[in-house]
């Protein structure tokens, strides 16, 4: 009788051993999703940050040589309202860019800002007549085998 109760038990064990290690393997998997979750949530953060810092450097630096060429010298343009304008809507650019957060902030809305920085560069660009020749490229660097550091 012990004999036949010792073989039960041991058949129960048997059985329930595959479950006990697929609930111990996800209970692993999941601390590790998330910390390596955290990692790569960081690390996106900071590609992303660096690439719209980018965008908003480039569309910064284009105002204030336009306005500088403005100011300076004018623009071609037949009318001096014209230049007046352009240098209107450069202005209002850069006071939207200075508007963009500068570190992460939950409450605020910048991609909706960042669109409308978009927008309003293309609304300078086209006054000007560049529209096509200063476009914002992302910088594509690629890392060759031949690479050393």
């Amino acid at each position: 009788m012990e004999q036949q109760l010792k073989t039960e038990l041991d058949l129960d064990d048997l059985v329930n051993l595959d479950s006990t290690f697929v609930e111990i393997g996800k209970e692993e998997g999941i601390k590790d999703g998330i910390n390596s979750g955290k990692l790569e949530g960081f690390i996106l953060g900071c590609e992303k940050g660096y690439e719209i810092s980018q965008e908003i450097g480039f569309y910064n630096g284009v105002a204030e040589m336009w306005l500088k060429i403005i100011m300076d010298k004018g623009w071609n343009t037949p009318k001096k309202s014209s230049n007046e304008r352009i240098a209107k809507q450069f202005i209002s650019l850069k006071e939207m860019i200075s508007l963009f957060p500068k570190e992460n902030q939950q409450n605020i809305e910048f991609v909706k800002l960042l669109d409308k920085i978009r927008s309003k560069y293309k609304v300078c660009t086209s006054l000007l007549g560049t529209i096509n020749s200063q476009k914002f490229k992302k910088a594509t660097t690629t890392i060759e085998e031949n690479d050393t550091y």
